[in-house]
């Protein structure tokens, strides 16, 4: 039986009830619900994923999401290994990208992610790919593990030692850096601690430091202070393990992580005053065990209610390997994609601080959001770089013949590689009509059914044929910086009047001005051609620049 849907209210939602599974109703478990749950599960739904899950159901979805692929073990050992070779940091990003879209375990790659954010640290500072390689397959160790071990490996990670200057804390002149942000950052939260504990645990990480050669964490007995130290009331001669231990004892530090993970799961809308308390009570009572956490969360009633529905914005990560599992998935070369990440704000294994990246609305602005809208255009107009990866799957076969081209047409843009071409998977559903190709794109893009009023909009925009070009005239290009026109230039200083100049006005005034196309009648309106088709891609950018579509 069907549980009965969560009051609109928040604060008056049972906290018992809001973290049960959810029992979807006949018919509830749709490509909406499918959809939310892969873009914060993974990095969006393709749409082979999404017609699997839709046949196999709630708990087998989550249940594979949590296992991965079957071959995720292989693929991932093929991954480690191949990531010790990069040395320039635009090899590492894409080789993560890589493991984010190929990799076979997406929510793996999502949580370790989260982990990078979590415990920021910088190739800016560390200045060694192969330190920030290793901290990756750290994170993505534990990133569904159990936080105990995984804060002490990352207490004892080279690049983090780098990072927070670790073997300045000796004996007689500890650094407090570690000591603070483990308790700060790493597992407590501001307000869970005092100054004299930090000082204490400073005391009890001296001596934590890397080998001469930075490259591995070793222990200088020489310069540890071996005395009591008293940290949260207890006193002892604690060591850097016994730091770890105490915080993970501490009650704030579930509180703490199960806050986080809500907002990166769930939503960025604070939650009233107990709503996490039944989550907090199971992770420590699980000994801090990340993935039944995650799973309990993904599975629950309020993860499937419009309390979570749309409720965050969209990391640049997610933003961009989003739209390419939906309109061009497993064809894109991942290198294309590390810049305009940079751009979007978030560059792999470059947070900004230790506090790492500022999410929610701070993702946003002028700057950031023309990265975005460019990065779309990218995808829906299939602009992308040489060279792209075979399709998922592929196996060898014999070469297919060309595929036939169609006539040039004056007033459409040469469509791109079809491999590139987002028109590929709008027109794989065989759309019977304009209203039909509508449909098709808010269920590739947005995972549910357009409103009614923007889906009137797109009918138009898409029944509205580009201007026809005056007589004798070439087509006109598309505005600089427009979809398919040239890239923006500077504006040129505008020449001096030439003699006669006036009159060449006064006589262009005089011209008759043309009107603007009309929408078509959808029944003369072809679907295969190449004018259509390219109003498609149009329409698949200007979607991808909604609001809406930057929420997650």
């Amino acid at each position: 039986m069907a549980d009965a849907p969560l009051s609109p209210d928040l604060s008056k939602v049972d906290p018992a009830d809001a973290w049960k599974p959810w029992r979807p109703a006949a018919g509830a478990w749709t490509p909406k619900w499918v959809a939310h749950l892969y873009r914060r599960a993974a990095f969006g739904p393709t749409p082979q994923e999404t017609e699997k899950a839709l046949a196999i159901g709630l708990p087998k979805t989550l249940d594979g999401l949590l296992a991965g692929e079957p071959d995720a073990a292989d693929r991932l050992d093929l991954l480690t290994e191949s990531g010790k070779y990069y040395t320039d940091t635009t090899s590492l990003r894409t080789w993560w990208l890589y493991a984010m879209i190929e990799g076979g375990h997406p929510l793996r790659e999502k949580l370790t992610l989260f982990w990078h954010n979590h415990f920021a640290t910088s190739y800016a500072k560390v200045r060694s790919t192969k330190l920030m390689y290793e901290q990756n397959v750290t994170l993505r160790k534990h990133a569904l593990g159990r936080f105990p071990a995984f804060l002490l490996d990352m207490s004892k990670d080279t690049a983090m030692l780098v990072w927070l200057d670790s073997n300045r804390n000796v004996k007689g002149a500890p650094n407090e850096n570690y000591a603070r942000e483990v308790m700060e950052l790493f597992s407590l939260g501001v307000g869970n601690y005092t100054e004299k504990d930090i000082q204490e645990a400073a005391r009890a990480l001296t001596g934590w430091h890397h080998d001469t050669e930075v490259t591995r964490f070793e222990f200088n007995r020489d310069l540890h202070d071996p005395g009591e130290k008293t940290i949260f009331g207890k006193t002892g001669k604690w060591t850097g393990e016994d730091v770890v231990r105490l915080c993970c004892e501490r009650d704030a530090c579930a509180r703490f992580l199960v806050a986080k993970l809500y907002t990166f799961l769930v939503s960025e809308t604070p939650p009233p005053k107990g709503l996490l308390a039944p989550l907090e009570t199971e992770f420590r009572a699980s000994g801090y065990d990340i993935a039944a956490l995650v799973k309990a969360v993904l599975g629950s009633n309020l993860f499937f209610s419009e309390h979570a529905y749309r409720k965050r914005v969209k990391w640049p990560v997610e933003c961009a390997l989003g739209a390419i599992n939906a309109a061009v998935p497993g064809r894109v070369p991942l290198q294309d994609v590390t810049d305009p990440l940079a751009k979007m704000g978030q560059a792999l294994f470059a947070p900004p601080n230790v506090k790492g990246w500022r999410t929610g609305t701070d993702w946003l602005n002028s700057a950031t959001l023309l990265a975005r809208n460019n990065f779309a255009e990218r995808v829906a107009l299939g602009t992308w770089g040489k060279g792209g990866r075979p399709p998922r799957n592929a196996t060898f076969a014999f070469v297919a013949e060309p595929a036939k081209v169609e006539s040039p047409s004056a007033n459409a843009p040469p469509p791109p590689d079809s491999k590139f071409d987002v028109c590929e998977f709008v027109y794989a559903a065989k759309p019977k009509d304009v209203a039909a190709v509508v449909k098709q794109l808010g269920a590739l893009l947005y995972g549910d059914t357009v409103p009614a009023p923007v889906a009137k909009k797109l009918e138009t925009f898409l029944l509205t044929p580009v201007a026809a070009p005056a007589s004798g005239k070439e087509a006109p290009a598309a505005p600089p910086g427009a979809p398919g026109g040239a890239p923006a230039k500077p504006p040129e200083p505008a020449p001096p009047p030439k003699k006669g100049g006036a009159k060449k006005a006064e006589a262009k005034k005089d011209e008759p001005k043309q009107e603007p196309p009309k929408p078509l009648d959808p029944k003369d309106v072809k679907l295969e051609s190449p004018e259509f088709k390219a109003r498609v891609r149009e329409a698949v950018h200007a979607m991808m620049c909604l609001p809406e579509y930057q929420l997650d």
